[in-house]
């Protein structure tokens, strides 16, 4: 009997840990994996010697733990694509250990590391388990891969995130005229595009301002003035990789932006223009509040993220290896990580409303075919509950 290494990488999600659970719970019933382990944080843990024991973890502590948001439960961490001579490191405390399996939980930057653990060895099988709520992870096509765990819930938390802020401009639209937002995403309009499907009929002031459709701050200006002439408030919506004006950008271990790191925001370029330009503007930048979702994960969001953890330890029983765990609208599948080149991936050109800030119907319908959002509070508003 072999023992299973699982380590967590790159930014968490609110659904991390039901994907934990699930390899946790259908490791603990295979004959062929004893101890369950888990580098504490992450891969760079794992190398530190540094291991949490989850082999005996009991079903009260799993459900506990499927439902938890982040990646507090084992740490994760962030680092560069190893070396020959790190790789080998790796080889060595996996046999030191007696690892039979492992996977790896991440995004882009985890897949590109486990193909490289991948490439350098052969007598340990290995998976990468998708995470993050960017949805910028999978096939350009979104067949193979339909959405990522978190996604769905990061969705349903700006469904009602973005109502506040409509509630927040309404009452305050006298002096505060725009109020601004930001979210996560990169340089892909998944998050924010998202925010569509709190106002369907587009009867909010929305402004939505997604990579894929980058304009300059003149037409943000003039789009700007449109909206506050006819509706006199505005809600903006943009995502941080939103390019209004260039800052000092820090970098992660693997060569990514860390927009929450640097020496500015997309959103505070943004809030500086309107306000040079004599219209008044506040921001909200909730950062990490909306991956790790507490209050608005989904419960398909997260029997999902179970499911595909469940999934890979039934794989590696069926003797696959080398793959990332993934599934389509119909079923759960497997890509071989040595065919995968690149899995990041854009919005659509049909989801975008080129030149209106806007996405299209199309979109949303894309949403709605796995994203229910939860009730959303009554208010009364302007003598009247909506």
């Amino acid at each position: 009997m072999k023992n299973l290494l699982v380590t967590m990488s790159g930014g968490t999600t609110s659904v991390i840990n039901a994907t934990l659970a699930g390899i946790v719970s259908s490791a603990q019933q295979s004959k062929y994996i004893d101890k369950i382990y888990a580098g504490f944080p992450g891969i760079t843990g794992f190398m530190q010697n540094s291991m949490l024991d989850l082999t005996e973890i009991s079903p009260i502590e799993l459900k506990i733990l499927k439902t938890t948001p982040g990646s507090a439960s084992i740490g994760t961490t962030r680092t560069k694509i190893f070396s020959d001579e790190e790789l080998f490191f790796l080889s060595d405390m996996f046999a030191k250990n007696s690892i039979g399996y492992f996977v790896n939980i991440g995004g882009n930057g985890t897949i590109k590391q486990t193909k490289a653990i991948a490439a350098y060895t052969n007598d340990v099988k290995i998976a990468a388990a998708p995470k993050t709520v960017d949805n910028d992870l999978g096939d350009e096509e979104f067949e193979r891969l339909w959405y990522t765990p978190g996604f769905p819930s990061c969705v349903n938390y700006w469904y009602h995130k973005i109502k506040m802020l409509d509630n927040e401009n309404l009452g305050a639209s006298t002096h505060d005229k725009i109020l601004a937002t930001q979210t996560f995403g990169r340089e892909t309009g998944f998050i924010v595009g998202s925010l569509r499907m709190a106002d369907k009929l587009r009867k909010m002031p929305l402004m939505l301002l997604l990579p894929e459709d980058q304009q300059t701050p003149e037409m943000i200006l003039s789009h700007i003035e449109d909206k506050l002439l006819k509706h006199g408030r505005l809600v903006i919506a943009m995502c941080e990789g939103y390019q209004i004006k260039e800052y000092d950008y820090n970098y992660d271990f693997s060569g990514q932006k860390m927009y929450g790191s640097s020496s500015s925001t997309a959103l505070q370029q943004l809030i500086n223009l309107c306000n040079f330009n004599r219209m008044q503007a506040r921001g909200y930048n909730p950062t990490v509040d909306q991956r790790q979702n507490f209050n608005y994960t989904v419960k398909k969001d997260i029997n999902v993220s179970y499911n595909i953890g469940c999934e890979i330890i039934k794989n590696f029983m069926k003797g696959k290896t080398h793959f990332f765990q993934s599934y389509s609208k119909k079923c759960f599948n497997t890509v071989s990580l040595e065919t995968i080149t690149n899995y990041s991936r854009k919005m659509k050109k049909e989801w975008i409303d080129f030149g209106n800030f806007d996405v299209t119907d199309r979109y949303v319908d894309y949403l709605e075919e796995f994203v229910i959002p939860t009730v959303a509070k009554k208010r009364f508003i302007f003598g009247e509950i909506v």
